[in-house]
C-alpha cells in the first residue's frame, strides 16, 4: 500500500519549561490515538520541542482510509411493511436517511424478529480531509496547568500561537487555530534568524537540518546532550567539574533553541555558606549549575546556559556574575543574622506562624509532632526516645529563619544546617532535614530513624488534623497534599518493612488533635483509614499489582502495610497454580452460602456425611502447619497448603446439602465453612479474585 508521510509544528511564544517535554509527548499520543479510531494506520512516529514549538512526524499514512461494509439495522418490518406489503413512512423515511431506494431495504432476522436492515458500502476519507478535522481537535485537547487567551475568538493555549505547519507529504492540510492558519512554514532562532523557512514536504531529517542552519535544535534529547557537553566543557575551561543536576539540566534543555554555556566566577568569601545554599541560590532563580573541585568540595564557580551564541561571552558572563553575586550577598546577610541565635531561639516564633484557623499556629503543630514523635519512637528506635523529642521540637523552627523566608525550598535543610552549628546532634540535625521526605511523589525517602520517626508524625498530623476541620481531597482538588501524604507514609512503612498498625497511628494522632482542641470526633478514624486504604490501593494497582488481588488483601484488612503487601503477592503467585481457579469459585460460593452467618461453634459429632466428615479431618490436619505459616508471613506455601482443600470442598457440595432441614445440623455445616473460611481471610478475600484470561 503507498503510504505518505506527515509532520506538524505548532509555533508559539516561548512556554513554561514544565510543559514543554509533557506536551510533545500528548501531542504525539493524541494524534496517534486520532488516526487509531480513524482506521488510518501508520508506522513511526518521532516528536521534537523546542520552548517554542512543539512538533510531530508520522510515517506510513495511507492516502485514503479503507473503504468499509456498512450494516445498518432500521425499524422492525411490521412497522416498516404494512399488512400488504407496501412500504410506510419509516421504510420510506429509513431508506431516504441511507441515500437508498425503498426497493433496495433488505429484511433479516435477528434476536428481535424480523428489521429491515441497509447494507452499503462507505468509500474511506481522504487521509488529509482526516487530519483537517484532527490536528485542531487534538491541540485543544492539549492539557495543561495554566491557559491564556489572547485574541478575540477566546481560545485558550499555554502561550499564544504564531505559526501552524502542518504537511501531508508536500501537501498543505488547511486548518485554523486561533489567529494562525495552517502552512509550509516554520521559523527559526528568535533572535538568531528570526526569518520564515519553507518546508517543501514532510522530511523529519530536512525539517531538523533546516532549523538546525537556523539555529534551532528540535531533537529534545539531542539538544540535551549538548546543554550537558557545553556545561561540562564550561566547568572544564574553570579547572573545575560540572555538579550535575538532572532536573536542572531538563530544565536548561526547555529554556534554550540553541543552548551554549559559559564559567564564571564568584567571591570566594561566598564558600562560607553552607552548601545548599550555595547551590539554592545558583539553582533557583538563576538556573546555574555549581561547580565542584571533583572531590565534592565547591569551587567559587558557576556554569549559565545561554540561548544565543554571543559575539561577546566575556560581556555575557559578566552579567551573570554581577546578578548571582546579588543573590549571594543577601543570603550571605539572611546566614549572618540567622546565626546570631541558635535554632532553638527560633522555637517561640512559630507561636506567630499560622498552621490552619481551626488548629492555631505552627508551634501547636511542633507540639502535637513532638507528643507523636516519642509515641512512635517506642516501636521504631525506643533508645531514641529523647532525641526524637528534641527534633521534633525544632523540626519546624527554620520556618521563621531569614533564609527560608527568602528561599522556601531550603526548609529543612537550613534546619539540618542550623542545628549542627547550634551543636545538636547528628542524628537530631538530619531528622530535621529529612522529615519533609519525600518531597514528591517518587522522591528520596528519610533514611535515618530519627528521620523515619518524624516524617511519620508530621505526616500523618498534617492529614488527621485536615480531615477533622472537613477540608478533605475531593476529585483533582488536594491544596494540603494530602494525597502525597499518604503515599509518604505507605512508602515509608513499606520501604522500611515497618509492620506498624495504621489505626493506631491514627488514633493516636486523632488523640493529640482532641487534646489541643478539647472535642471528640467521632468517625474520622474510619474516614482517614478509608483514605488511607484508598491510597494504598491506587498506589499498588499503578505499580503493577493486580487489581483483584489487592482488593481481595484489602478486603480482610490493610492494618500493616509490609503484611499487606506480602499477602497480595502471595495471591498472585497462587493464581499461577493449575487448581487456584476451581478453589476462587468453590471459595467464593462458600462466601455466599455465609453471607448471613455470625459464626457458630462447630460440634464434630453432628458430622454424618462421609463428604464433611473428610473435610473437617483435612481441615484439622492443615490448620495448624496454616496458622504457623501465617504467623511467619510465609504466606505462599500457607495458599498452596491450604490447596490441599480444594477437592474435599468440591465434594463436599456435590454430596452433602448445606441447608439441612435440621436447624442444628444446618448450624454446624454452616460453621464447618466458617472455619475453613476464616482461615482463608487471613491471607486474603479469594472471591474477589476473577478468574485469569
Amino acid at each position: 500500500m503507498e503510504t505518505q508521510n506527515f509532520l506538524l509544528e505548532i509555533g508559539i511564544e516561548e512556554m513554561p519549561p514544565s510543559v514543554v517535554a509533557k506536551s510533545m509527548k500528548e501531542l504525539d499520543q493524541l494524534l496517534k490515538d486520532g488516526l487509531k479510531q480513524a482506521d488510518l494506520g501508520f508506522s513511526t512516529s518521532t516528536m521534537g520541542a523546542t520552548p517554542r514549538r512543539l512538533a510531530v512526524y508520522i510515517e506510513g499514512i495511507p492516502f485514503r482510509q479503507p473503504d468499509k461494509k456498512l450494516h445498518i439495522v432500521g425499524p422492525p418490518a411490521s412497522v416498516a411493511f404494512d399488512d400488504t406489503g407496501a412500504p410506510t413512512k419509516a421504510a420510506i423515511g429509513f431508506a431516504k436517511k441511507n441515500d437508498l431506494d425503498v426497493s433496495e431495504l433488505k429484511v433479516e432476522e435477528t434476536d428481535k424478529g424480523p428489521y429491515v436492515v441497509v447494507v452499503k458500502q462507505q468509500p474511506g476519507r481522504p487521509a488529509s480531509e482526516i487530519l483537517a478535522q484532527l490536528i485542531p481537535e487534538a491541540i485543544k485537547r492539549l492539557s495543561f496547568p495554566k491557559t491564556m487567551k489572547w485574541e478575540a475568538s477566546g481560545f485558550r493555549f499555554v502561550r499564544p500561537v504564531r505559526w501552524l505547519l502542518a504537511l501531508l507529504g508536500n501537501e498543505i492540510i488547511p486548518f485554523k487555530i486561533a489567529e494562525a492558519e495552517s502552512s509550509n512554514k516554520t521559523y527559526g532562532h528568535r533572535f538568531m534568524s528570526p526569518g520564515p523557512i519553507k518546508i517543501p514536504s514532510a522530511d523529519f531529517d530536512a525539517y531538523s537540518s533546516a532549523l538546525l542552519n537556523a539555529h534551532v535544535i528540535v531533537d529534545l534529547d539531542k539538544r540535551k546532550l549538548k546543554v550537558l557537553q557545553e556545561c561540562r566543557k564550561a566547568a572544564n575551561s574553570c579547572n573545575g567539574r560540572l555538579v550535575e543536576d538532572s532536573e536542572l539540566l531538563d530544565i536548561n534543555t526547555n529554556l534554550t533553541e540553541f543552548p551554549s554555556a559559559v564559567c564564571g566566577r564568584f567571591d570566594k568569601e561566598f564558600l562560607r555558606l553552607p552548601r545548599p545554599v550555595l547551590v539554592t541560590c545558583m539553582r533557583e532563580h538563576q538556573k546555574y549549575f555549581a561547580v565542584d573541585d571533583g572531590g565534592g568540595n565547591l569551587l567559587p564557580n558557576f556554569v549559565a546556559v545561554n540561548n544565543t551564541l554571543s559575539r561577546s561571552p566575556e560581556l555575557v558572563t559578566s552579567g551573570h556574575e554581577r546578578v548571582l553575586r546579588a543573590r549571594l550577598s543577601d543570603a550571605a546577610f539572611f546566614f549572618d543574622e540567622d546565626t546570631k541565635k541558635t535554632l532553638e531561639e527560633f522555637v517561640p516564633e512559630l507561636k506567630g506562624v499560622v498552621f490552619h484557623r481551626g488548629l492555631g499556629s505552627m508551634f501547636d503543630k511542633a507540639k502535637r509532632i513532638k507528643a507523636l514523635a516519642v509515641h512512635l519512637s517506642e516501636f521504631i528506635c525506643p533508645e531514641k526516645q529523647d532525641q526524637a523529642a528534641r527534633a521534633a521540637l525544632l523540626a519546624k523552627a527554620d520556618l521563621v529563619t531569614e533564609m527560608v523566608g527568602e528561599f522556601p525550598t531550603l526548609q529543612g535543610i537550613i534546619g539540618k544546617e542550623y542545628a549542627l552549628l547550634s551543636g545538636e546532634e547528628e542524628d537530631v540535625a538530619a531528622a530535621i532535614e529529612e522529615h519533609y521526605r519525600p518531597v514528591r511523589s517518587g522522591g528520596t525517602l528519610p533514611k535515618t530513624l530519627l528521620g523515619i520517626v518524624l516524617a511519620l508524625a508530621d505526616k500523618i498530623d498534617t492529614i488527621c488534623a485536615t480531615f477533622a476541620l472537613g477540608e478533605r481531597p475531593t476529585g483533582t482538588a488536594d491544596p494540603y497534599g494530602l494525597r502525597r501524604h499518604a503515599l509518604g507514609i505507605l512508602h515509608i512503612l513499606e520501604n522500611m518493612g515497618l509492620d506498624l498498625s495504621l489505626q493506631a497511628l491514627v488514633g493516636e494522632a486523632i488523640l493529640q488533635i482532641e487534646s489541643q482542641l478539647k472535642k471528640t470526633f467521632t468517625g474520622l478514624d474510619r474516614d482517614i483509614l478509608e483514605f488511607l486504604k484508598n491510597r494504598f490501593v491506587n498506589d499498588q494497582i499503578l505499580r503493577g499489582k493486580d487489581a483483584d488481588a489487592v482488593e481481595a488483601v484489602v478486603d480482610t484488612g490493610f492494618d500493616k502495610i509490609p503484611d499487606a503487601i506480602k499477602r497480595i503477592d502471595a495471591l498472585m503467585a497462587i493464581r499461577k497454580k493449575a487448581d487456584f481457579e476451581a478453589l476462587s469459585l468453590a471459595f467464593k460460593r462458600v462466601m455466599n452460602i455465609l453471607k448471613k452467618f455470625e459464626g457458630g461453634s462447630l460440634r464434630p459429632e453432628l458430622l454424618h456425611e462421609k463428604a464433611e466428615k473428610d473435610l473437617y479431618d483435612t481441615y484439622v490436619t492443615i490448620e495448624k502447619q496454616v496458622r504457623k505459616l501465617i504467623g511467619n508471613q510465609e504466606y505462599l506455601n500457607a495458599l498452596e497448603t491450604l490447596l490441599d482443600l480444594k477437592p474435599y470442598i468440591d465434594t463436599f457440595f456435590d454430596n452433602v446439602l448445606v441447608m439441612d432441614r435440621d436447624e442444628a445440623v444446618r448450624r454446624n455445616r454452616l460453621s464447618l465453612l466458617y472455619i475453613i473460611a476464616q482461615l482463608f481471610l487471613k491471607i486474603g478475600n479469594l472471591s474477589k479474585m476473577a478468574p485469569k484470561t
